[in-house]
């Protein structure tokens, strides 16, 4: 009976050990973002709330971040800084190479990605957005650090499976995309948009800049969104294999489907904080490198498209 016992606790042990390992990963990687984005929380208590509605000339550029960690750099350079909360989203207005630009922190996930461009789109009128921020790596060549140029994101969860009887097990590889509903100006209705394509001036203004400055690795690629955070390797080859996905994340999509909506220019842009198709680990850090980037394109933009 005692051997019993024991062979049932070790093969316990066995079954559980893998999940406590993810479960450990995911808290592991949430910690290590707080911890880089407390300085970013201190310095936005310091800063003047906003008296009354936003006003403004013209059209701001919308910047999106989910986390301290990716708008940190962005709201440290603004000039004349002012905070606007709605929600309990956070969004800091003030200039940038003397234009107005808007920074949004989404807070992580679809949903608040989703409300908080709505919100922004609302108070602030934006003239375009940039979501950006870290991904994972869905594609084994590139690694942490590289920068995905968005040529398009998709919702890959929102699938459509094809049937299979009770007891036959689940196949998550025999679906299809269906997609989220957004605006269609051509029908004038809300249809499903299996794909959100990059607006192409900002696409192209973005490929200027990684041609530009060599120090940056930047590639075109497709971002896939959704809420899950997968270290399951199979299903990651399978999405890149299926839909040539580049990395993944939890903004892109949702935030380019409001857009959709509201008929407003928008390009996703990340940089790779982990890949695990070649085990490089979480580093939150890589957020400095992606909003570096996008400060050069922001300021292209204006200085190409919005002052010329």
């Amino acid at each position: 009976m005692k051997k019993f016992f024991a062979l049932l606790i070790a093969a316990l042990v066995l079954v559980t050990a893998p999940v406590h390992a993810e479960i450990s990963t995911v808290k592991t990687a949430d910690n290590a973002a707080d911890i880089a984005g407390e300085s970013a929380e201190k310095f936005y208590a310091t800063l003047p709330k906003a008296k009354g509605d936003y006003k403004s000339r013209v059209r701001p550029i919308l910047l999106e971040g989910a986390m301290n960690t990716e708008t940190e750099i962005f709201v440290r350079a603004l000039k004349n800084p002012v905070v606007y909360k709605d929600l309990n989203y956070l969004f800091v207005a003030g200039t940038y190479k003397n234009y107005p630009v808007v920074v949004v922190r989404t807070e992580q996930g679809m949903a608040n990605a989703a409300a908080s461009t709505a919100l922004a789109i609302k108070k602030f009128n934006p003239i375009a957005v940039i979501n950006q921020g870290t991904a994972g790596g869905q594609d084994p060549a590139l690694k942490i650090g590289d920068i995905v140029i968005g040529t398009k994101s998709i919702p890959f969860l929102a699938i459509k499976t094809a049937h299979s009887p009770k007891g036959a097990g689940a196949d998550l590889t025999n679906q299809e995309i269906r997609g989220t509903y957004a605006y269609d100006v051509a029908s004038g209705k809300f249809q499903p948009y299996k794909e959100y394509f990059s607006d192409t001036t900002l696409f192209n203004i973005a490929f200027k800049v990684a041609n530009t400055h060599k120090n940056f690795n930047a590639v075109s690629g497709i971002i896939a969104s959704s809420d899950a955070w997968l270290n399951t390797i199979d299903y990651i080859y399978f999405l890149h294999e299926k839909y040539g996905t580049t990395c993944e994340e939890m903004e892109t999509a949702a935030a380019a489907q409001i857009c959709q909506n509201a008929d407003i220019p928008f390009i996703g842009i990340r940089v790779l904080s982990d890949n695990v198709t070649n085990n490089d680990k979480y580093i939150p850090e890589s957020a400095t490198i992606v909003q570096d980037f996008v400060l050069l394109v922001v300021e292209n933009y204006i200085h190409d498209i919005l002052k010329k």
